[in-house]
């Protein structure tokens, strides 16, 4: 068989995973969707509409930091939609922030400090964030990325131990000229449609929130505004920890379920795609990797 043909075929076998909710961490030689897309390597799909795929159709279905986003009944909705267009003996693979060691963590700092260790007040100021921020927040980033963006992080190592690249990035960027960052910003919003869809999308939101708070008032507007946010899928609506992930698998009739490292899978080669570590540090060090079989 000839170079091209066995490149050919090897694309193919790659097509059989799926990268659910992927935001802009992707491969292309996976079939990859989210509910925005600004590449052609990115299907653009509601997600809540189900997976538009054929039953038995994918090897390995992978979704990182989507679950907990939805409600109880869309959860169950999601891990049986993946059930179905996977082939017998398939792997899901699932990443979600890890309750349990927010709150190990929580319970650690609160015992230091009772106990007059005032050394990681910030750590236990952290922790607290980490279990109610993704919960109670009503604009985008919350309090959590307010700390990110201040100058009063004074455990940087704590911070990126827990949200790795994403923090260190964020941090970085605001360490930088804020105004060329403004304008690169600008000049993004400009030049890249899915910016633009979503300025579109903040306007009418914008012109709507105005429209209450003529006929109803600036508390039925702030009601309004808070509403529409917690429906844009940035908070979190159910975390989870070992056991209740387990449970929800094991529920919808999954079996072989294992907690696993970042870099550690039954999916052939997952390291290689570099989904959960880059340049090997784990992208979202936070969390719980769960993987299960299709019976």
């Amino acid at each position: 068989m000839d170079r091209e043909r066995l490149n050919f075929v090897e694309d193919i076998i790659m097509s059989m995973l799926l990268n659910i909710g992927c935001g802009t961490v992707y491969h292309k030689k996976w079939v990859n969707i989210d509910l925005n897309s600004n590449s052609s390597d990115v299907i653009q799909h509601d997600l809540s509409k189900g997976l538009p795929f054929e039953s038995n159709s994918f090897d390995a279905c992978y979704s990182s930091h989507v679950l907990e986003h939805l409600r109880k009944l869309e959860a169950d909705f999601f891990i049986k939609e993946q059930k179905r267009i996977l082939r017998k003996d398939g792997i899901v693979r699932i990443v979600v922030p890890d309750l349990e060691t927010i709150c190990r963590n929580y319970i650690r700092y609160l015992d230091e400090l009772v106990s007059g260790d005032l050394s990681h007040e910030f750590r236990y100021d952290y922790s607290l964030l980490e279990l109610y921020d993704q919960t109670t927040r009503d604009n985008p980033g919350g309090e959590l990325l307010k700390l990110w963006s201040s100058q009063n992080i004074t455990d940087l190592d704590y911070v990126v131990a827990r949200h790795g690249k994403e923090a260190l990035d964020h941090i970085q960027k605001v360490s930088s000229d804020n105004i060329s960052s403004y304008k690169m910003r600008l000049m993004k919003l400009l030049t890249n449609l899915r910016e633009v869809r979503k300025a579109s999308i903040k306007m009418r939101s914008k012109l709507a929130e105005l429209s209450v708070s003529f006929f109803a008032g600036e508390k039925m507007a702030l009601s309004f505004r808070n509403g529409a946010f917690r429906d844009s899928g940035e908070i979190h609506r159910v975390m989870y920890d070992r056991y209740s992930l387990q449970r929800l698998l094991s529920n919808h009739g999954f079996i072989k379920i294992a907690i696993c490292q970042p870099t550690q899978s039954s999916i052939l080669d997952f390291n290689q795609y570099q989904l959960d570590s880059f340049e090997g540090k784990t992208r979202k060090p936070d969390s719980l990797f769960i993987e299960a079989v299709k019976a």
